[in-house]
């Protein structure tokens, strides 16, 4: 069994950590975070390894997982340089989404890679359930990607190989997909509240019809999933709630118009007119007064 130490054991190395541990893919040797703290609770959550007060102090392993912040990966890489240059077998790699695995370069000639769980690890419990049937975005040397592969399809994940290239692009779709989403829900319940509807009300609300929605945009795809008044190319309405926004909140009326703007070229693909496409985009695009 290959040995595993992680460095930055946050939501997502515990989670990882655990599933693997107890899947028997690894053995956790040592696991360092900034405090030692925090790494003794790490080491309790997965159920192994060993708290480490000092990256220096780390046990060699076959298998290292940076998952610091992306700021920090680099500097991590070039404090473990030392240690990891003295062998030519190893496997390093980073779990960030933004970043390729070409920032673990002074690591070689371990081998090194990056592996993007599509998944949030807001809660690590949680996680442990759902994170099987989560696309892992994989890219770096043939021998690390490899090993990675195996040790995520173990997960239950599915594997997506990209180009080191297009790593920022592919990051990009998930943050417009995944954190602008959040951005979207709390935009609308700034809506409800102006309207008087209390949050959880509006929660309570939005919950059937957001996963609804989610769901049509996964089996039928953006274009057929559309609905509403741009879709039907209803100006009046949308000249309505861009004016009753601006009244309440010009920052709200400002998304509204940006984000129509955006539904109109979805919109164009279905069913909407030239005419009436033409016309929805003179309203949003004019000046706020």
């Amino acid at each position: 069994m290959q040995t595993l130490n992680i460095i930055g054991a946050g939501r997502l190395g515990k989670t990882l950590g655990r599933l693997w541990q107890q899947k028997g893919l690894f053995q956790l040797k040592s696991i360092f975070n900034r405090s030692y703290d925090s790494a003794l609770a790490a080491v309790e959550f997965i159920g192994a390894g060993q708290a480490a007060e000092s990256l220096e102090s780390m046990a060699e392993a076959d298998c290292w997982l940076i998952s610091c912040s992306d700021g920090e990966i680099a500097v991590i890489a070039q404090r473990l340089s030392d240690k990891l240059t003295e062998r030519n077998d190893v496997i390093a790699f980073h779990c960030s989404g933004a970043l390729s695995s070409q920032v673990l370069e002074v690591l070689r000639p371990a081998s090194i890679a990056s592996a993007h769980p599509v998944h949030s690890f807001a809660e690590p419990l949680h996680s442990l359930d759902t994170l099987p049937g989560s696309s892992v975005a994989l890219e770096g040397d043939s021998l690390a990607v490899s090993a990675l592969e195996n040790a995520f399809t173990a997960l239950g994940c599915e594997i997506l190989t990209i180009e080191a290239q297009h790593k920022s692009l592919y990051h990009a779709g998930s943050v417009i997909a995944c954190n602008y989403l959040t951005a979207l829900i709390d935009l609308s319940l700034r809506s409800f509240a102006a309207a008087g509807i209390e949050r959880n009300s509006a929660l309570k609300l939005l919950e059937p019809i957001v996963l609804q929605t989610a769901q049509n945009n996964m089996s039928l795809g953006p274009e057929k999933s559309l609905t509403g008044p741009i879709a039907r190319g209803d100006l009046e309405t949308v000249a309505t709630q861009v004016e009753n926004l601006a009244s309440v909140d010009p920052q709200l009326a400002l998304h509204y118009r940006q984000l129509g703007l955006a539904c109109v070229e979805l919109a164009r693909r279905g069913q909407l007119s030239d005419e009436s496409a033409a016309s929805l985009i003179e309203l949003l695009s004019e000046p706020m007064r």
